[in-house]
């Protein structure tokens, strides 16, 4: 499987935009075919030009998803607790921030994902990402090679693609598609001809009606939206629940506080509305209601949709709850392992 570390230090490596190397040369005008709008180019689809991203994704993805980086850096949640999240996976970035000297991840403004056997022994999938400036990177990519090969990281280009490979073994392929949008691939056949097939952007992800009705019901301007087919390897767990669904999609937004917007979508109307009466009866309790600002579920059809809203203090005594709740099962108060 792909390690979340393995793909963030993929990212980073084609994120070099936004400050560094100022004094090199900017990209001219027409230097990709990003701006002839030729339908088909494997440089820059007009697709992209259009930003349209599901082009870009595998037709077969399980889950695809995307995330609004540059929203969600702003919000007040992500300032107060990104320092300790970055903490724990930015060894991997550290060899391309000694590099350029700044942070590579300030650069990305949005990410879309389209991946399949999540879960399950091989993670293969695609990915793409606006914000990164083509020409920045590249006169920074020499020197992000040498850092990360003292940390077991091969980087290596080929014409206009970016082969990454781990000390793992485990390998990435990139190409810029404009002059600041990056397309990778991921999973063991990444390799410059699966990504220039990708680049084509003939994807036929947007050709099913299905994908795309349920598509329009996500809110894709929130931090965080996605779409999850039903028969995914890690959705096996739901059903030993009892649950089966077909999918679940929807968004999270993340500002001082969290809104959610999700839907489970079942086999039946008949399915949906006993999932609904199943959960009312937990979230109709009164100390359960006092935690939220808003807990509403409902049956739309097949639909199980649930609608959740938190303020920021409600989010952090969750939180310390929580967090109450793990500190005592490791070890806190008396749990086990404690004095």
């Amino acid at each position: 499987m792909v390690r979340t570390r393995s793909l963030l230090v993929a990212v980073a490596a084609l994120s070099l935009g936004a400050t560094a190397c100022k004094k090199k040369e900017e990209a001219k005008p027409g230097d990709t075919a990003a701006n002839t709008g030729k339908p088909g180019d494997v440089k820059g689809p007009g697709a992209v030009a259009s930003g349209d991203d599901l082009s870009l994704l595998p037709a077969d993805s399980e889950m695809v998803m995307g995330l609004n980086f540059a929203q969600l850096q702003q919000s007040a949640l992500w300032k107060q607790f990104s320092p300790k999240l970055m903490e724990k996976i930015s060894s991997g970035l550290a060899e391309f921030k000694a590099a350029c000297g700044f942070d590579p991840m300030e650069a990305v403004k949005t990410i879309s994902i389209g991946m399949k056997g999540m879960g399950g022994a091989t993670t293969e999938g695609a990915l793409v990402i606006h914000g990164p400036d083509k020409a920045k990177s590249m006169a920074c990519l020499d020197k992000a090679k040498a850092e990360a090969a003292k940390k077991g990281t091969e980087i290596t280009v080929d014409g206009n693609v970016f082969l990454i490979k781990d000390k793992g073994g485990q390998s990435t392929a990139w190409t810029f598609v404009s002059n600041d949008t990056l397309l990778g691939v991921i999973g063991p056949t990444a390799s410059k001809d699966t990504l220039l097939a990708a680049a084509k952007g003939g994807s036929a992800l947007k050709t099913s009606q299905t994908f795309v009705e349920m598509y329009s019901k996500i809110n894709t301007k929130d931090s965080l939206w996605m779409l999850i087919n039903g028969n995914a390897p890690f959705m096996a767990k739901a059903a030993q629940a009892g649950v089966k669904p077909k999918a679940v999609f929807g968004s999270v937004n993340v500002t001082d506080g969290l809104t959610v917007d999700m839907r489970i979508r079942l086999g039946t109307p008949d399915e949906a509305t006993q999932l609904v009466n199943m959960a009312k009866g937990q979230t109709n309790n009164p100390q359960v209601k006092q935690m939220f600002d808003k807990f509403d579920i409902a049956a739309e059809g097949s639909d199980c949709k649930f609608s959740i809203a938190m303020s920021n203090e409600k989010l952090q005594n969750l939180i310390k709850m929580v967090g109450g709740m793990m500190g005592g099962m490791m070890g806190g108060g008396g749990g086990m392992g404690g004095p």
